[in-house]
């Protein structure tokens, strides 16, 4: 399999929420939280403390990044009234993040395990 090849699988199995290391076990066990390993193949997902820092900060560059998208064009545009500038500005930066929560946390791991790939045999 190419590096590219790889890539994509990993992707994939970060986009579908699974085990970077099989792409069969789940990584969540309920809404947010994550299991310790995978159920299926024993690999340990937090592989250091503070190993999920990074999806924290991709999910916050993602999440201001679609309010500035959304909001800037809407306040320049003068159409929308202030209360729904309002009422949007009020529930969009709560809700993109906790929407992304889960995809940049599974991706985030795809990515690490490409970079840094596991020895299966010293995670289980």
């Amino acid at each position: 399999m190419t590096a590219g090849e790889h890539f994509l699988l990993l992707v994939r199995r970060g986009l579908r929420q699974r085990c970077p290391v099989c792409g069969r076990g789940k990584i969540f066990a309920g809404i947010f939280k994550t299991y310790e390993r995978c159920p299926v193949c024993g690999f340990a997902f937090e592989r250091e403390p503070g190993y999920y820092t990074g999806a924290m900060a991709v999910n916050l560059v993602v999440s201001e990044l679609l309010i500035v998208i959304i909001a800037v064009p809407l306040a320049a545009s003068q159409a929308v009234s202030v209360t729904i500038l309002i009422i949007l500005g009020s529930t969009i930066p709560i809700l993109l993040p906790l929407i992304f929560y889960r995809p940049t946390k599974s991706l985030w791991m795809s990515f690490d395990h490409f970079i840094h790939p596991a020895d299966t045999t010293d995670e289980m």
